[in-house]
């Protein structure tokens, strides 16, 4: 087998050197280096006088490195319960958080919950004599009404693209969806300009896995610009594993996007329901047994197909998810919970389905903790239906196709062997059963697809200022007859130089299952990846600062080689990307994420700019607090052009014009007010717009004698959306 070079080389590595630089990836979960603050004496929280009713009080605090209570704002609640507890809560004491235990400030989510006292019982008829009680001595206050008090600290890890889903929510653009936020992070540039489909890193859409709870499925998003497959109140935190991601995922040669879904709500009741003008969604989740066991049930229904057939009758364009999770303690400590959802999409040009993806998920698990981690086995059925086809002047081209049922078991376990040294290790089999397997016109014989692996790292820290993650991830498949195993070794390292400056490092092999998957509208796969499956090599070297006023930014260089297993052919990508941010929760937040690349496509022995390039990716966001639960923001988003490759049309001898398209951006913006009542209850309204300008993006070129070169722009994907949201 012929294949291209995979030693490491480039100018990544001088980046590196010159930087002094070595970073742990973006996912690593290493341990945790900060320690939210722990509330100690807390004075008091009084019911209010004029109160009426149970209610709840969202606050944002922050704690300084003494332990104080330095500033108080509320997220959500109303008179005259929030001023209750604004004024109590500036009293608090609080452990402080800790960052390699060092004191230091912290921002966390408190919520204070308002039980009404009793009413009286009315007085027996006959009322017996009640003997003489103590007087209350003079200055003593009356029994207060119940209230519970939670504090909600959120782990953030050092040297990670993480965006907390509160402040998620309100990146314009994204349409109130955490998952959509991946896109204004370093290194993803979008397939088209509002598809959610991306190359990370200058690896193809085609390499980039989607999971769910560490559930594979084909995509997130639902097709165009639509909204992900999950519902958002489900969303509990999304990661971008750009390289070198953790060992527990595999399976994939470029990137990861990983979601958790919320743990079971067991205290009370809640939901939230809405409509845009393109879908509408509901959610609700309830608690039953006493708190024992929850139940949860989600959906969101597209109705974009009335608007496209009026707005463009040779497109059809719909889309609908679904989520149900039941969930039941037992013994009072294990969880036994299924979990079920599905979604689809199709979009069909001229009466012929040019996309068409449509997933289920029965995911059945059993969570057991342990005294310093805990222990899950699942086991997941599945079906998928997939197919992307070439769009042509008269319908759907070239198509390729899956259809296929399947089931997996597995089982993960994290436990601490010491109070330095943290095990992580799993493993887990499937079996998919490819029913249809259609590409380019060649439809091969029905198969069983066998993949399997087993995983394993240790999070251990030497010292206070040192974190080691050595890894190792192996896995083995049977795909159309051929047996494949592929070791990855994987090593991440984190030093903390001074107290606000970081130092990561990664490097690690990644694997691409063989497999004829179907990933992006208008694209059949390409056959690098799609059919041969094959090794990526990954590394990067970041460093992160904290700067005063909440601000933090990181600078990373990063390397990747793809080398197809079976093919003499590679890509390789290297580049830098920085990234500032400030947090969503200050009056003014936002970031800003630009990433410098060059992808080479490498064929034998000629190597060629990659045709999907693009050298430079800006995105800046920014959002304010007006105040009065009023909230703006805009996003600006700008990409280089790509490379084109137009051949002569009416040339005599063969000429292909070669050259670089026209730069595109766009600028993204919205507006939101709320509405906060008692109990928790809320009501928004959302302004939004992706594209204000109208913007049409370059995508390619014709070159003739007679007409010379000519431009072709993706019609513009302009998206105006009026949002009226309500929950409890």
């Amino acid at each position: 087998m012929k294949a291209a070079s995979r030693g490491f080389s480039g100018w990544p590595l001088a980046v590196g050197a010159a930087l002094s630089i070595a970073i742990v990836p973006a996912g690593a979960r290493a341990a945790p280096e900060v320690v939210p603050p722990k509330r100690l004496d807390a004075a008091p929280v009084s019911y209010p006088a004029d109160g009426k009713g149970d209610a709840s009080v969202d606050l944002v605090i922050v704690v300084d490195p003494v332990g104080a209570v330095t500033d108080v704002r509320v997220r959500q609640g109303t008179p005259p319960f929030s001023d209750a507890a604004m004024e109590a809560v500036k009293n608090w004491r609080f452990a402080p958080a800790t960052r390699d235990d060092a004191p230091t400030s912290a921002r966390i989510a408190v919520t204070v919950t308002f039980r009404a006292p009793p009413p009286p019982p009315p007085p027996p008829r006959e009322v017996p004599p009640a003997p003489e009680r103590p007087a209350r001595p003079p200055g003593e206050a009356a029994p207060a009404p119940t209230i519970d008090v939670s504090v909600k600290g959120h782990r953030e890890e050092l040297g990670t693209n993480y965006i907390p889903r509160a402040e998620a929510q309100l990146v314009p653009g994204a349409f109130g969806d955490p998952f959509r936020i991946v896109e204004a992070l370093p290194c993803m540039a979008p397939y088209f300009s509002g598809l959610p489909y991306y190359y990370v890193c200058g690896s193809p859409p085609e390499t980039v896995g989607y999971f769910i709870d560490g559930i594979k499925v084909p995509l997130l998003f639902h097709v165009g610009a639509g909204p992900s497959a999950i519902a958002a109140p489900l969303v509990d935190s999304v990661d971008l594993f750009s390289g070198a991601y953790p060992s527990r995922y595999g399976r994939y040669a470029g990137a990861v996007i990983a979601g958790q879904t919320t743990p079971p709500e067991e205290d009370h009741a809640h939901g939230e329901a809405g409509a845009r003008v393109f879908d509408a969604h509901a959610f609700v989740e309830t608690p039953f047994d006493h708190g024992q066991g929850t139940v949860l049930a989600a959906g969101r229904y597209s109705y974009t197909g009335l608007l496209t057939s009026l707005i463009v009758p040779d497109y059809k364009v719909g889309y609908w998810d679904y989520q149900f999770r039941i969930s039941h303690r037992v013994a009072d400590r294990d969880t036994l919970s299924l979990f079920v959802f599905g979604s689809h999409d199709e979009l069909a040009y001229k009466g012929s389905p040019t996309f068409h993806i449509e997933y289920h998920r029965a995911d059945l698990r059993y969570d057991h903790p342990l005294p310093d981690g805990h222990v899950r086995v699942a086991g997941t059925f599945s079906y998928d239906d997939t197919l992307t086809a070439l769009q042509t002047d008269t319908g759907a081209g070239a198509s390729a196709a899956l259809t296929g049922p399947g089931g997996r078991l597995r089982a993960e376990v994290e436990t601490r062997l010491s109070t330095r040294a943290l095990v992580r290790a799993g493993a887990d089999i499937g079996v998919e059963r490819f029913t249809t397997d259609d590409y380019e016109g060649v439809v091969r014989p029905p198969h069983t697809d066998v993949e399997g692996g087993v995983y394993g790292d240790v999070v251990w820290r030497p010292t206070e200022r040192v974190e080691l993650v050595p890894g190792l991830r192996l896995d083995g498949y049977q795909a159309e007859g051929r047996t494949t195993w592929a070791p990855q070794p994987r090593v991440s390292t984190r030093v903390r130089i001074v107290p606000n400056v970081l130092w990561i490092s990664a490097l690690g092999v990644a694997h691409q299952e063989p497999t004829e998957e179907v990933f992006v509208p208008a694209k059949v796969p390409d056959p690098i990846v799609s059919l041969s499956g094959g090794d990526s090599y990954q590394f990067s070297e970041a460093i992160e600062v904290r700067l005063p006023s909440s601000m933090r930014v990181r600078a990373t260089g990063f390397y990747s080689k793809l080398v197809a297993n079976r093919l003499s052919a590679a890509d390789q990508s290297e580049g830098l990307q920085v990234f500032l941010r400030r947090d969503f929760t200050q009056r003014l937040g936002g970031f800003v994420s630009y990433t410098l690349s060059r992808t080479d496509s490498i064929a034998g022995a000629q190597t060629s700019r990659a045709t999907w390039d693009r050298t430079h990716i800006l995105s800046v966001v920014l959002g304010y607090d007006l105040g009065l639960n009023w909230h703006i923001g805009a996003r600006f988003f700008y990409e280089s052009g790509r490379l084109y490759r137009a051949p002569c049309q009416d040339c005599t001898t063969p000429y292909t014009a070669t050259g670089q398209l026209p730069p595109f951006y766009r600028i993204d913006g919205r507006v939101e007010k709320k509405w906060l009542f008692a109990n928790g209850k809320w009501l928004s309204a959302t302004l939004e717009c992706f594209d204000l300008l109208d913007k049409a993006e370059p995508v390619n070129a014709d070159y003739s004698l007679r007409q010379g070169l000519v431009i072709r722009n993706q019609s513009a994907i302009i998206l105006p959306s009026v949002g009226l949201e309500g929950g409890f």
